[in-house]
C-alpha cells in the first residue's frame, strides 16, 4: 500500500497493519529519492596534505592591508579618491589567490 497522508484519521484506534503500511510507504518514497554525489573517500577525520592543499587553493587569503585611516575633505580631492581606490585594490588583491 502506498503512503496515504490522510491516515490515521483523527479519533480512530491505531491499527498495526495500517501503521506498518504507512511506514513502508514512507520508506519507499525516501528510497526513491536519487542519491547525491559520492562523498570523500577514506577514513573519516583524516585528510591528506595534498587534499588539504587542494581545498585551500581556492579560498581567499587572510587580508593584510591594514586599516584605512584618512581624513576626507568635502568634496574629496583627487589624491584622497586615489587613496581610497588604492586601498580597495589592495584589499581585493589580498582576498584573491593568484
Amino acid at each position: 500500500m502506498a503512503f496515504d497522508p490522510s491516515l490515521p484519521q483523527e479519533g480512530t484506534e491505531i491499527d498495526a497493519v495500517q501503521m506498518r503500511s504507512q511506514l513502508n510507504g514512507l520508506k519507499a518514497l525516501i528510497d526513491a529519492v536519487p542519491a547525491g554525489p559520492p562523498g570523500p573517500q577514506g577514513p573519516v577525520g583524516e585528510v591528506s596534505n595534498a587534499a588539504l592543499a587542494a581545498q585551500i587553493a581556492g579560498t581567499a587569503q587572510n587580508p593584510n592591508v591594514g586599516t584605512f585611516n584618512i581624513a576626507l575633505s568635502d568634496p574629496p580631492t583627487r589624491p584622497e579618491v586615489q587613496a581610497i581606490l588604492d586601498f580597495v585594490n589592495a584589499l581585493v588583491n589580498s582576498l584573491t589567490r593568484v
